[in-house]
């Protein structure tokens, strides 16, 4: 049944890329192209919001009978077109648990992650479109002092990352400073055909021991690439996949990803549904027991 689960998955993401017509519009990873600095706007302002969802069964630390988690997980962004080469992006996100046992009172909690706040250069070439910039995280993701709830507040931070692949890990690791470096390349074709890689690469700094992650310091490598297509008018179809790799952190050191996904609206204002799929441990292959997938609902508008 696990192997019909993965061809499964493999024909769903396929018949994403190739059920649109070859006319189409493209779909950026990001819900806003990276030539926007090429010229004058008169809408610069970009909010965007999302709501992440995983409702199923984990396995207790150290074994144990299963419980049951319900994790809902909003995320706000906010984008500020400086100049016509210059944007500023923040991101801020937040994560609620429901841990149920069968035989305690249910746990529940609420936190914050980090802020990210980056700058950007950005720019287009002919068919190719191009960002980097450089950002930090403020470090307001923490876990409480008592011991009994530590537990569920470091998995409410753990899931909200599991259910977007790992992608932006730093915006949910407690007690930390991150610093990273993010880098983009698109390719948009007249026949609407668009892919894109994408590259974030940086350093989480833990400030004390209640990160449950042994080293100090620990590089990150984000990689991703996109593929997408517009159906019609107003739906865009299309796949990302990513690796997310903290090479000392021997708990989570890998995850691979795919995240199929349909986009809806016109460019000053959208509509997203995205599921994502983690394919190898620690946190997949996501319908397997115990395993952790992603529903992402989400929309935006530019003013």
């Amino acid at each position: 049944m696990s192997v019909l689960r993965r061809w499964g998955v493999l024909g769903f993401v396929l018949a994403a890329l190739w059920i649109a017509p070859g006319k189409a519009r493209a779909f950026p990873d990001e819900p806003y192209s990276l030539d926007e600095g090429n010229k004058a706007h008169t809408k610069r302002f970009h909010v965007l919001g999302e709501l992440g969802l995983f409702a199923g069964k984990r396995g207790q630390p150290g074994g144990g009978d299963d419980r049951s988690v319900l994790l809902i997980s909003p995320l706000l962004e906010m984008r500020l077109q400086l100049a016509y080469s210059a944007l500023m992006q923040v991101v801020w996100g937040m994560s609620y648990a429901n841990v149920d046992l069968e035989d305690a009172q249910a746990e529940n909690t609420f936190r914050f992650g980090n802020p990210y706040i980056a700058f950007h250069y950005q720019g287009k070439k002919e068919q190719f479109s191009y960002r980097v910039g450089l950002g930090a995280t403020i470090p307001a993701a923490t876990v409480p002092d008592d011991p009994n709830d530590q537990a569920t507040a470091t998995e409410a931070y753990q899931l909200a990352a599991a259910i977007r692949g790992n992608n932006m890990f730093w915006l949910w690791d407690p007690h930390t400073v991150s610093v990273i470096v993010p880098a983009a390349v698109e390719r948009g074709k007249p026949s609407g055909f668009l892919w894109g890689a994408y590259l974030d690469t940086g350093v989480l700094i833990k400030l004390n021991d209640k990160n449950p992650r042994t080293s100090k310091t620990d590089f990150i490598m984000q990689m991703a690439g996109m593929m997408g297509y517009q159906a019609t008018d107003w739906l865009r179809v299309g796949s990302r996949f990513s690796l997310v790799l903290i090479p000392k952190y021997r708990e989570a050191n890998t995850q691979l990803a795919v995240e199929p996904f349909l986009r809806f609206g016109k460019d000053n204002a959208f509509g997203a549904i995205r599921v994502n799929i983690n394919l190898d441990n620690p946190n997949g292959f996501s319908f397997d027991s115990r395993q952790v997938w992603g529903l992402r609902v989400g929309g935006g508008a530019s003013f």
